[in-house]
């Protein structure tokens, strides 16, 4: 159950990426089903919105129920948007459900070059970069990265849901037409690229729809894991 839902919440950019930024990230409010098997899942739900100062607000839920199991983890964050770069402020995660409840809440102070317990104020063991992003905001810098570069190749540093530093890698593939419970689009496969593991991660983005993404795929060892498909947006 861990493998199916942590990656549905959640660098460098590209190299030798076109500095041709807009002033400000779309925002929008999606809802997806989880399938598996061609059964549901579960739901999720992204929201990104912009408050009256500027700042953005994301907010990521995934609610999975399996047999006797269940599983709800919520992924918050806000950030500024500045130069065509995400400049994370908050991160909070939370999980409950079957085992045990998890939770995390940590700011970003980019004065003093490092990441705090929100509460206690206690420093993580992260080392500081420029352009560090938490694991949620990631996905949002990816999306608008997508738009305003012919790269191949993305790479991100990021404090993930442990409150761990981690880069992720991303590999831009080709356009393919899905049929999905939101309706026909056209959308863009982007990869996740692992070194050595038998897990594959898959994201759809659909240009038409802002690069929203419209579909995220896990796979273990060439079996699905789960699918997670676009249902309506606003």
């Amino acid at each position: 159950m861990n493998a199916v839902v942590k990656w549905l919440a959640a660098p460098l950019a590209g190299l030798l990426m076109t500095p041709v930024f807009s002033a400000e990230l779309a925002v929008y409010d999606a809802r997806y089903e989880v399938e598996r098997g061609g059964s549901n899942y579960g739901e999720a739900t992204r929201k990104l919105s912009q408050r009256d100062d500027g700042t953005y607000v994301l907010q990521n839920e995934t609610e999975i129920s399996f047999l006797f199991l269940s599983d709800v983890r919520r992924y918050d964050s806000t950030f500024t948007f500045v130069d065509g770069w995400i400049e994370p402020l908050t991160f909070r995660f939370k999980r409950s459900g079957t085992g045990s409840n998890k939770s995390m809440n940590v700011r970003f102070d980019s004065q003093n070059e490092q990441v705090l317990e929100a509460e206690s104020g206690t420093p993580l063991p992260v080392d500081w970069y420029a352009n560090l992003l938490d694991e949620a905001s990631m996905l949002e810098q990816l999306r608008y990265d997508l738009q305003q570069s012919s790269n191949t190749d993305f790479s991100y540093r990021i404090v993930d849901d442990k409150g761990e530093y981690d880069e992720q890698r991303f590999r831009r593939g080709e356009l393919e037409v899905l049929s999905l419970p939101f309706g026909t689009v056209e959308a863009l496969k982007v990869s996740r690229v692992r070194k050595s593991s038998t897990r594959e991660t898959h994201y759809w983005f659909a240009p038409e729809l802002g690069y929203v993404m419209v579909k995220m795929e896990q796979l273990k060892e060439g079996d699905e894991v789960a699918t997670l498909v676009l249902e309506t947006l606003n």
